[in-house]
């Protein structure tokens, strides 16, 4: 990005909105933003309690920056929450960005509310700047789809499927995770930033996160050997998202040594296991299925794999507890706990009694709680 005015593989500590629009058009691949939802949590150096109205005008400033950075054939991804998605959706349209896929990210473990149905789930924007000119690297997301795991269709293609627009594939970063980092509240997984950057970009091209917060798109943009540019306006959130990458390594090139795989090699298979949604006992026998995630581990790391060097890592994995947890994949045998007072938990929601609460206790809603 040389005489853009902006170094790649650097996290800028500023005004996203003022940085964005110095900047030289047309330098970025690939944007990724997960702002503040305006609902009132608490952050180092943001109120994220604004009249919507200027909620919104803040949004359309940082999204035309991201859209004029963009090069012709880049992709924006914003991650959004209810009450604001279909306003920057609008937004969008009026930049001329193209909406490709409204996705859905659903998790469990979400909100729990005593007067409405629990929220859990996130919207996910997918855009392109052109309508037919974009990256779409459809060969790096395929899974094995019910006729190749249920019923072993040698007629199904070896490729296996495309993810729908519905992810239920990513769990929250909760604090017991590995990576969980621990000085931002709203984490998001690696594994969807993953899912995001393999889809939309090629090793070497830039990633922009304009919000940066907790790092994770650095981080997956640095380990998939893709160039990187975030920015924050806390001092506190860059410092510790530049100690976070200083943790990681460039793995897009890393080969197997014997029966040694690198970890991202590791990591996407768990993934792909957990995207099959398969357990492992039923999942090991099947030659067909297995081929299919060979196929496709092979295309995410660009090493060659096998059906049979999967299925001794999948076995090596699960024998170490190491494969992400699928729903009722284990039996197990109901614990009696009835005493007559147990153990409460008491969660502190770091949220302001700003606008919206008051709001919502003037018109009878309840807070949400545990």
């Amino acid at each position: 990005m040389e005489g853009s005015g902006v170094k790649v593989d650097t996290i800028y500590c500023g005004d996203a909105c003022e940085l964005l629009e110095q900047w030289a058009p047309g330098k970025v691949d690939l944007a990724f933003a997960d702002p503040p939802y305006n609902i009132g949590y608490i952050y180092d150096k943001y109120q994220d309690d604004l009249p919507d109205q200027q909620y919104v005008a803040w949004c359309r400033r940082w999204m035309a920056g991201c859209q004029r950075v963009l090069k012709a054939d880049g992709a924006f991804y914003i991650a959004i929450g209810d009450d604001f998605a279909a306003d920057l959706r609008i937004v969008g349209r009026e930049l001329g960005l193209h909406l490709r896929n409204w996705i859905i990210w659903h998790y469990t473990f979400g909100q729990n509310t005593r007067a409405k149905f629990a929220r859990a789930h996130t919207h996910i924007l997918y855009f392109t700047k052109h309508p037919d000119r974009f990256v779409f690297n459809d060969r790096l997301l395929r899974y094995p789809s019910a006729r190749h795991t249920e019923y072993q269709d040698l007629r199904a293609s070896p490729l296996g499927r495309l993810p729908d627009d519905v992810w239920d594939d990513f769990p929250r970063v909760c604090g017991t995770f590995r990576e969980r980092a621990g000085f931002h509240g709203c984490q998001l997984p690696e594994a969807l930033l993953t899912r995001i950057i393999l889809a939309s970009s090629n090793p070497g091209d830039v990633v922009l996160d304009p919000l940066l917060g907790s790092g994770t798109t650095a981080v997956v943009a640095k380990r998939l050997g893709r160039k990187y540019v975030g920015i924050d306006i806390s001092e506190e959130y860059v410092g510790h998202a530049r100690e976070r990458l200083k943790q990681v390594r460039d793995e897009s090139r890393a080969q197997p040594q014997g029966h040694r795989w690198p970890e991202l090699h590791e990591d996407m298979l768990a993934q792909l296991y957990r995207e099959t949604k398969v357990s492992a006992a039923n999942l090991l026998p099947n030659e067909v299925a297995l081929r299919v995630i060979a196929a496709s581990l092979s295309a995410r790391t660009g090493a060659q794999y096998d059906a049979g060097q999967v299925r001794e890592r999948l076995q090596l994995l699960a024998d170490k507890n190491k494969l992400p947890k699928l729903p009722n994949d284990t039996a197990f045998v109901a614990r009696s706990h009835v005493k007559s007072e147990g153990k409460r938990y008491v969660r502190q929601v770091k949220r302001w009694e700003g606008r919206r609460g008051k709001a919502e206790e003037s018109r009878g809603g309840a807070r949400n709680a545990i």
